[in-house]
């Protein structure tokens, strides 16, 4: 890696597209069954502390937008709450009603967030992993806020890439890689660790703490009148992978999803043969999973419930 801290804590994507949240939102529904296979889950302690700051139990009532395959689900499941999951891609929600099948409590429904109608004011949570920063900001608080009901949760997970692992060992190459094949996408760094807890440690309300940590399009808004001030976490943790695995999940990143499949493919076979050569096959990456959690404020006021 190098040592300039990357400014945003993702690779950006790639330039020129027209719609570049709903292009990328909905590019993982085509990928459906290798986004399954690769994408990683969450780390149990975030789990577990989903559960206990939303106080979630067997008589919880759960909104989960953006479900994808279920990663996140089938963990929070267990608690026994009754989980209402929203997924735009219906070949995702295909697979997580799969995966899913064994879990009575789980719904799964094709749609978006924007277009539910779900009663306001009925949930004791409402749970985003890796998918809120498809939402418009300005639609997407204050719809949560109306969701819940007094004292319910707004819980925001994600997987941030962070440099460390023999991952930083694939950089110089792969950022020779990027220059030659997509130079739209930026040069492939990363924040390091501590970056990445500073940054989700320097206050303000859940959507400023959103913001400043995820994929951004659009600035947030206020939203001190509808939840209280969150509280935030960090994970770190770090995956093994072999060579099809790794070029599995970067397959599935948005920024190489997007590409044209000849240049796609040209570059993750580079990745590929940088992973034999210089690692023998085997990839550590570091991940830091980031959870920010925050109440749905008395002072909410009727105009958004």
């Amino acid at each position: 890696m190098t040592p300039t801290e990357p400014t945003q804590p993702y690779i950006p994507l790639p330039a020129g597209l027209d719609n570049p949240r709903e292009s990328a939102r909905t590019v993982f529904d085509r990928m459906a069954t290798v986004y399954d296979a690769a994408r990683p889950g969450y780390p149990s302690d975030a789990i577990t502390d989903v559960q206990t700051r939303c106080n979630l139990s067997a008589t919880s009532r759960v909104l989960e937008i953006g479900c994808g395959t279920g990663q996140a689900t089938r963990d929070i499941a267990q608690t026994g709450c009754v989980i209402r999951c929203l997924e735009p891609g219906p070949q995702l929600a295909a697979i997580a009603q799969r995966n899913l099948a064994s879990y009575t409590n789980v719904e799964v429904v094709v749609s978006t967030f924007e277009a539910s109608e779900d009663e306001l004011g009925f949930y004791d949570a409402v749970v985003s992993a890796t998918a809120f920063h498809w939402i418009d900001p300005s639609l997407g608080f204050p719809k949560a806020a109306g969701l819940l009901r007094p004292h319910g949760n707004l819980a925001l997970l994600s997987n941030m890439h962070a440099s460390g692992g023999t991952q930083d060992e694939l950089a110089p190459a792969i950022q020779a890689l990027h220059r030659n094949l997509a130079p739209d996408v930026g040069s492939w760094t990363f924040p390091s660790v501590d970056a990445i807890r500073t940054r989700a440690g320097a206050g303000g309300d859940i959507a400023a703490v959103w913001s400043r940590n995820e994929r951004k399009f659009a600035d947030p808004p206020a939203v001190d009148d509808l939840f209280e001030r969150p509280a935030v976490s960090v994970y770190p943790w770090v995956a093994t992978y072999d060579r099809d695995g790794y070029l599995a999940m970067l397959s599935t990143q948005s920024i190489y999803a997007l590409m044209d499949s000849e240049r796609r493919d040209e570059l993750l076979h580079g990745v590929g043969e940088q992973i034999e050569k210089v690692l023998g096959g085997v990839v550590t990456k570091q991940y830091v999973t980031i959870l920010a959690t925050a109440e749905r404020s008395s002072r909410a006021s009727a105009e958004y419930l």
